[in-house]
């Protein structure tokens, strides 16, 4: 939406505007084109599921053990980026917004620094925002939405 939108916190009239859900007609599904699902080109197959984690095993067996689709795929060829750098001696540099500092993510970060995973970090104002207010004043985060009601930051 865009800032100042009916209907968003930062609107003007915010406090005023009518919130409830409209009634809508259903809508017309005779245009609608069924085909069997066996017909389905899909993303995801069953064998490709991920292995259960069972007590003792390692972190590799873990991590071998996710699917190689979607997300999951992604984070392992991050990994698998951040392995080839470190073992060229290249540098790893984490680029960020503030999310993974004010979602506690901060002693998993500085942990994979400690340990030179990661090099650098390039990041945001907010993000050195929340670091401060967790490690000063033991929380972080406001209500964006109450604060901007009356400016209060």
């Amino acid at each position: 939406m865009l800032k100042g939108a009916r209907g968003t916190p930062w609107h003007p009239d915010y406090d005023t505007i009518n919130t409830e859900m409209k009634k809508y007609r259903p809508i017309s599904l005779r245009s609608v084109k069924t085909y069997p699902l066996s017909k389905r080109k899909s993303k995801v197959q069953k064998h490709a599921s991920a292995s259960i984690y069972h007590k003792g095993a390692s972190f590799a067996d873990f991590a071998s053990g996710l699917p190689d689709v979607l997300a999951a795929s992604d984070l392992k060829a991050v990994a698998r980026a951040i392995v080839r750098a470190g073992k060229a001696g290249r540098p790893v540099v984490l680029g960020m917004g503030a999310h993974p500092i004010k979602l506690g993510l901060s002693p998993l970060i500085a942990d994979m620094m400690e340990h030179g995973i990661i090099t650098a970090i390039a990041t945001n104002g907010a993000a050195i925002v929340h670091d401060f207010e967790l490690f000063y004043a033991g929380h972080t985060s406001e209500d964006v939405a109450h604060a901007l009601k009356d400016g209060s930051f």
